[in-house]
């Protein structure tokens, strides 16, 4: 019982976090061009995506376990596997995201603002960690096989990471860091093993909790190493070049200006 009235006044307040988000949104920004990226629009627009996703994590019963869940049992910790495994996870998050993530990133002078980008990365790593468990929590909940659930889990992850980061995020959110080049490398290499390994241990062991914190740690480095301007920041910046995609909506493209651009 009280679980449930912890979701719910979760809910509520999230939802109404995020109805005052539009609000604001709508009251100054509202017909923003795609063409103009301003940070206090950026980060608005963010935390409205954050209040769905943390919506969508408390509602499917996602949230409650995340918190119910022992981060790792004893039997975890006395499992060489497991040991293994899971240091293998956060050295495969190190290597992709803070060293060949940050070293292929477009920051164009930029200035770091390092503790509103570590508050960025947490935020997104925890609500999108979290929405993407939430595919596999419902997909555990249907009884099926350990390798049913990985992989239609797997196909929903890839999915939704697809169309809400190509279509959205790296349209309305994030100043322009890419190059056409750059995406490629960064999705066979970063984001599909990213997706592919932490699924594995979290079907394997069932940690929701470290699977949140592996996405996090890696949304962190995403977060700092693009030099993501705090909301108060001055000064003009790069908008994400985008191209028509499915259905003629515009998706990111990559930067294809100047070739010699100063990344750090």
């Amino acid at each position: 019982m009280a679980n449930l009235i912890f979701i719910t006044c979760y809910i509520i307040t999230i939802f109404s976090f995020g109805s005052i988000m539009v609000f604001i949104y709508i009251k100054k920004y509202k017909g923003l061009p795609i063409d103009v990226w301003k940070p206090g629009a950026a980060w608005i627009r963010a935390l409205i995506y954050f209040s769905f996703c943390n919506i969508i994590i408390a509602a499917t019963g996602t949230l409650e376990q995340i918190i119910i869940k022992p981060i790792f049992t004893t039997e975890n910790i006395r499992s060489p596997n497991w040991i293994a495994y899971c240091i293998f996870c956060f050295i495969y998050i190190f290597l992709a995201y803070w060293i060949l993530w940050s070293r292929m990133t477009l920051t164009f002078n930029r200035k770091y603002y390092l503790g509103s980008e570590i508050i960025l990365g947490v935020l997104w790593g925890f609500s999108t960690g979290g929405l993407l468990l939430s595919f596999y929590h419902l997909w555990r909940l249907t009884g099926t096989t350990g390798w049913a659930i990985y992989l239609l889990s797997f196909i929903c992850m890839g999915l939704w990471q697809y169309f809400i980061q190509d279509y959205f995020w790296d349209v309305y959110i994030s100043p322009e860091h890419d190059t056409p080049k750059s995406i490629i490398i960064k999705t066979v290499v970063c984001h599909i093993p990213n997706i592919a390994i932490c699924l594995g241990f979290l079907t394997i062991w069932n940690n929701y909790a470290i699977y949140v914190v592996l996405q996090t740690f890696a949304l962190v480095a995403s977060s700092i190493f693009q030099k993501f301007p705090a909301p108060w920041a001055k000064g003009e910046f790069h908008a994400p070049m985008v191209k028509p995609g499915i259905g003629g909506l515009p998706h990111g493209s990559g930067y294809l200006g100047e070739k010699n651009i100063e990344k750090n």
